[in-house]
């Protein structure tokens, strides 16, 4: 339970973190600042104008920023009051954002009725450290898609998968792509295999047996002609919409990179043959957070009320396709039985969240390095100790 267990602390902190010196855009209004795009951004303006409408004098504005400069433009902004009230961005950052004060924790407005709206995965991902720091909007993951015209069915398990080799060599295609030197590519088997990257205390736990045998898998996917050896992101969509590989791992995001045409569909990822357990991606949860110097945090949390509720979420899954975090919105039935929307959502619950430890950052570099090796034939075990040591201990 969420609730209000920290309440006093958090009213504490957030008494504390009100600062005065904020930007003239600010005065009597919520700042939110967003990365979104076309649908995606087409109802969150929905969503703001309503809100305008009905609160004239708590008025909400969107600031549109370029995603590959927002973080460092949150960083550099905040301290200075120079910031949003609020953003939206994915949970991985929480842990960092947190050590250096930029956000509010948020239990002491949540309480058990608004916690009971969203899926459980998605509201426990923007927990760290004891308190929650946002609300859900969606979810994001990998999930398997495939071309209807070059697989007929697609495998249940890795076994099945390994199958499709040999035909699809045969015909001068992969049966399978992925970014496949990148962890965030390689987790579905890293944790279907029963590995992990931090233990239940938190500690790093990269080079264990059971890592070190879903990095022995990706080797022989590699090996037996499975997937290409060394695949981008941009690769992967060239290939798939090219008929040069018949299926492929990525995420709701790869929709728009489908070429007019190509016939497809999604479905979840296969068993582990090997373990018996469904290949897990990492789950993404993108939320809306407050800024620690957020001027009014009540009026922030009410516009995050606003923006995460049952009729908001419905308007951003029928709208943007979003994965949202909604349980009643699931209960529309184009929402329901979208087979995109439903395939992600029953994917979502064999997922792993992302870490939002800051300690995860440095490991994504080693890591795909050691994929690397991995690939081309070292072994997995001595390359895995490698990244451990070397994010222990600094490169």
């Amino acid at each position: 339970m969420i609730g209000r267990r920290l309440a006093l602390a958090a009213a504490l902190a957030a008494a504390a973190a009100a600062a005065p010196g904020c930007s003239p855009e600010r005065e009597g209004g919520v700042v939110l600042w967003h990365t979104y795009t076309n649908g995606e951004r087409a109802a969150l303006e929905q969503l703001a104008e309503e809100w305008n409408r009905d609160h004239p004098d708590r008025g909400l504005t969107l600031v549109a920023v370029p995603y590959d400069a927002f973080a460092d433009k949150l960083t550099s902004a905040i301290p200075n009051g120079n910031g949003p009230d609020l953003f939206i961005y994915a949970h991985d950052r929480i842990g960092a954002w947190v050590d250096a004060r930029l956000i509010e924790p948020v239990e002491f407005w949540v309480d058990d009725e608004l916690a009971d709206r969203f899926d459980r995965g998605a509201l426990l991902p923007l927990a760290y450290e004891g308190s929650l720091w946002g609300l859900p909007l969606g979810t994001k993951s990998l999930a398997l898609f495939y071309r209807t015209d070059l697989v007929a069915t697609p495998p249940r398990t890795t076994d099945e998968l390994l199958a499709l080799a040999p035909a699809a060599r045969a015909a001068d295609r992969y049966a399978l792509a992925y970014a496949n030197t990148e962890l965030y590519g390689h987790a579905p088997w890293l944790f279907g295999y029963g590995g992990a990257v931090f233990d239940d205390a938190g500690e790093l736990d990269l080079a264990t047996a059971e890592a070190a045998a879903a990095g022995a898998f990706a080797r022989t996917l590699v090996a037996d002609g499975v997937v290409p050896a060394d695949a981008s992101v941009q690769l992967v969509a060239t290939l798939f919409n090219e008929g040069k590989a018949a299926m492929a791992l990525s995420g709701p995001w790869f929709i728009g990179d489908i070429a007019d045409g190509v016939p497809w569909q999604v479905t979840t990822m296969p068993v582990v043959s090997a373990t018996g357990e469904v290949a897990a991606p990492f789950l993404s949860a993108e939320g809306v957070l407050m800024s620690a110097r957020a001027r009014d945090k009540e009026a922030a949390f009410a516009v995050m009320d606003h923006l995460t509720s049952d009729g908001a979420a419905i308007v951003r899954a029928r709208r943007a396709q979003q994965v949202v975090a909604n349980r009643a919105a699931y209960l529309e039935p184009d929402i329901g039985d979208d087979p995109v929307l439903s395939t992600f959502r029953a994917q979502s619950a064999h997922t792993v969240p992302m870490p939002a430890s800051p300690t995860m950052r440095a490991v994504w570099r080693p890591y795909m390095i050691a994929l690397q090796e991995i690939l081309r034939g070292a072994d997995p075990g001595d390359a895995l100790r490698g990244v451990e040591h070397e994010v222990r201990t600094g490169p």
